[in-house]
């Protein structure tokens, strides 16, 4: 029995050499689960970083959409006379300065699309060369009659893999987001009550 045992203590090494063996494959298994796993996180990460953009995204259109209806509800009268009818940003800034200023309803209704679309195009009213940290990707705007009411509307880029245009109809929420290109918009209806075809007050 003690020959035995002696014997089995004098080559062990075979043994040993399976051990470390298996052990090694163990740990290049758990390599590669690891891998996966971390692999994992990071898409998970991307997938979250991008809902939360597109999220910050739906909240600023949403601010501008409602800045724009404040300055038409402050000023009614050019409201019904479609002076805030518009598909583009002006040519030229605005004078007076109705920012600091005193303007008539005509001269602040100009000054309402110059200083919104600024800020739909993320501009620096003071430095129009300079971008705003924050603004909305490619964006564009506009606002116009359709149905007796106003509708703004606000487009993006959420994808920024994709040029922006026309695409989007504000009253067919199939097309709130175009599938082709991940463009994005919000549309605001603003009515104002009863308004003929050319957004005059209804007699």
């Amino acid at each position: 029995m003690s020959e035995r045992l002696a014997h089995a203590r004098s080559i062990p090494g075979t043994n040993r050499r399976r051990v470390r063996g298996f052990t090694l494959l163990e740990v290049m298994i758990s390599l590669v689960v690891l891998a996966i796993g971390v692999m994992g996180i990071i898409g998970l990460q991307t997938s979250t970083y991008k809902q939360l953009q597109t999220s910050q995204n739906f909240s600023k259109a949403t601010m501008l959409a409602g800045d724009m209806a404040d300055r038409m509800l402050a000023n009614q009268g050019e409201v019904a006379a479609t002076a805030y009818i518009h598909d583009d940003a002006p040519d030229e800034v605005p004078s007076p300065d109705c920012g600091i200023e005193a303007c008539n309803p005509a001269q602040l209704a100009a000054y309402d699309i110059w200083h919104w679309q600024t800020e739909v195009l993320g501009k620096d009213p003071d430095d129009d060369t300079r971008k705003v940290p924050g603004s909305l990707p490619e964006a564009s705007g506009e606002v116009y009659l359709e149905g007796g009411e106003y509708i703004i509307m606000v487009r993006w880029n959420d994808s920024l893999d994709s040029e922006t245009g026309e695409a989007c109809d504000a009253l067919d929420p199939a097309d709130v987001q175009d599938p082709d290109d991940d463009l994005d918009c919000y549309a605001y209806a603003l009515n104002l009550g009863c308004l003929d075809a050319l957004g005059a007050p209804c007699p």
